[in-house]
């Protein structure tokens, strides 16, 4: 015989599972309410529980809720006092109603704020600050039309770069692009933002764009030849390639030089040394292609920046320096990684035993004993350094004091008007095993007159900068005029550095 009791038995579980659904609800509204507190000011929470203690009365939800102030009680949703998922999305609203401070602050005072952010930091703002900003997104048509941010903060990848693409407003007036690689980076993504600016153009019959930023290892030279195609060029002024090398994987040898040729207005190049290098001379591979896309006339290269020190042996040959006036006459900064000093394929040659440079002559030599084709617009020059930064399997070689004076008379004589000069002789390491074996050299110094040749520093000099040099006391008190002189900046420069700077306070009062 069976004696159980079915019937009493469910009449247990029902009991048990209402006493559940009662704490699990009591325990929800608790966790609900234990939300809500952060937002509630000290003084609201004390005055809440001394009038419950007061009154021997629970304090109830809604008198929770009165507790936040105004602007906080967005975050609980009136239809049941709790407060709002997360992911509830912040729909528009008035233009900044109830914001804070930004509500007294116009459009247009507003939309210059905002431009001082790039582009990743524009988007944060508009789609997650309040619902009144959100407005900004079609009210302020112009603050995404630069997406070439090159300054702050970590460059948007190419795939969220496409995403972002179908965000902005109006894709086809942006004026600027910057397609940023990673490693994990598939390069087919980038020619799929290509194609994507390029429709959008066409379809509105827009301009292209007039800056564009090459980003990172995964610029390929697929990537190039789809620039090219689709005349994205035909507009440019302003070129940058950061972090992207010629390697056999990149393949960007040729295809670079024929995108080149599709720029007939570009103003500013800003290219790593070592790219230019392993691309070949910059004559040939850099300035003819320029000059080839504006039918053989001189190019309108205002900027041109090589200033990369990470290249050990690609320096720039001074034979491509000499005639840098008759390519680009319009030149205003020229900025340089490394240059190759005088004598030190000489030096090379006695070292490794090449007769060919010992019988035909430096190049280098032959090169300074003509005047450096004049560049008349030129305001800012550097040079980064001029020797390895490393010497292997022996001592490092440094340039001669003549060797500097040679140098900067060359460059100095190319630049009438220049106004800002830093110049860097640069010093090499060596291993501690040959640190046993080897000393360092000297470094050289810049002297007034050396060999009969006055150093003739422009009257137009506003702003002087020299590392690692050995400077006498008397470098900048003897033959030398300054007159327009606002700062010096010598690093690394000997003992000397405070009589030169005390002297030139006598003599050049700033």
């Amino acid at each position: 015989m069976d004696d159980r009791k079915p019937a009493a038995a469910t009449t247990k579980r029902k009991k048990s599972a209402t006493k559940k659904r009662k704490a699990s609800s009591s325990t929800g509204r608790t966790a609900d309410l234990s939300a809500v507190l952060p937002w509630i000011p000290r003084a609201q929470l004390e005055a809440l529980i001394t009038s419950s203690v007061n009154d021997q009365s629970a304090i109830t939800t809604e008198q929770v809720i009165n507790a936040m102030p105004d602007h906080e009680k967005w975050r609980i949703d009136p239809s049941d006092g709790k407060k709002k998922k997360s992911y509830t999305p912040v729909k528009s609203g008035p233009e900044r109603v109830n914001t804070g401070a930004f509500d007294a602050v116009d459009s247009t005072t507003m939309l210059n704020i905002l431009m001082f952010l790039n582009c990743k930091e524009k988007y944060t703002c508009v789609m997650s600050v309040c619902k009144g900003w959100r407005e900004f997104k079609a009210t302020m048509p112009s603050l995404f039309l630069d997406l070439s941010w090159t300054d702050r903060g970590r460059a948007l990848k190419a795939d969220k770069l496409l995403v972002l693409m179908d965000w902005v407003p109006n894709l086809a007036q942006v004026t600027a692009l910057r397609i940023s690689t990673q490693d994990k980076c598939n390069p087919a993504t980038c020619k799929q933002i290509v194609k994507k600016l390029v429709a959008a153009k066409k379809k509105a019959k827009a301009p292209m764009i007039t800056k564009l930023v090459l980003h990172g290892p995964k610029i390929y030279g697929s990537l190039i030849p789809e620039l090219t195609k689709n005349e994205v060029g035909k507009n440019l002024t302003s070129l940058t390639f950061h972090d992207v090398k010629a390697t056999q994987q990149t393949k960007l040898g040729g295809a670079i030089g024929d995108f080149f040729k599709s720029l007939p207005l570009l103003e500013e190049l800003y290219m790593p040394q070592s790219l230019a290098s392993e691309l070949g001379n910059i004559h040939p591979k850099v300035l003819s292609p320029l000059k080839a896309a504006r039918a053989g006339a001189s190019t309108l290269l205002r900027v041109l920046d090589l200033g990369d020190r990470s290249s050990l042996f690609n320096k720039i040959g001074l034979e491509d320096l000499s005639t840098l006036g008759t390519s680009a006459p319009e030149l205003e900064v020229l900025r340089l990684g490394s240059v190759q000093r005088p004598n030190a394929r000489r030096t090379a040659s006695l070292l490794l035993g090449d007769l060919s440079d010992l019988l035909m002559g430096d190049p280098a030599e032959r090169i300074l004993s003509s005047p450096m084709k004049s560049l008349p617009r030129l305001k800012e020059f550097s040079v980064g350094r001029l020797v390895d930064s490393y010497a292997y399997g022996g001592a490092p070689r440094y340039a001669t004091t003549e060797d500097v004076n040679r140098l900067l008379n060359w460059f100095l004589a190319g630049m009438p008007a220049v106004e800002s000069f830093s110049f860097t002789h640069g010093e090499s390491f060596m291993s501690k095993k040959d640190e046993k074996k080897y000393s360092y050299p000297s470094l050289p110094g810049i002297a007034p007159y050396y060999g009969g040749e006055d150093l003739m520093w422009p009257h137009t000099l506003k702003h002087l900068s020299l590392e690692s040099f050995s400077l006498e006391a008397n470098t900048f008190t003897e033959n030398t005029e300054l007159p327009s002189l606002k700062t010096m900046t010598l690093k690394r420069c000997g003992g000397n550095v405070d009589t030169i700077i005390s002297g030139l306070r006598r003599t050049h009062p700033m």
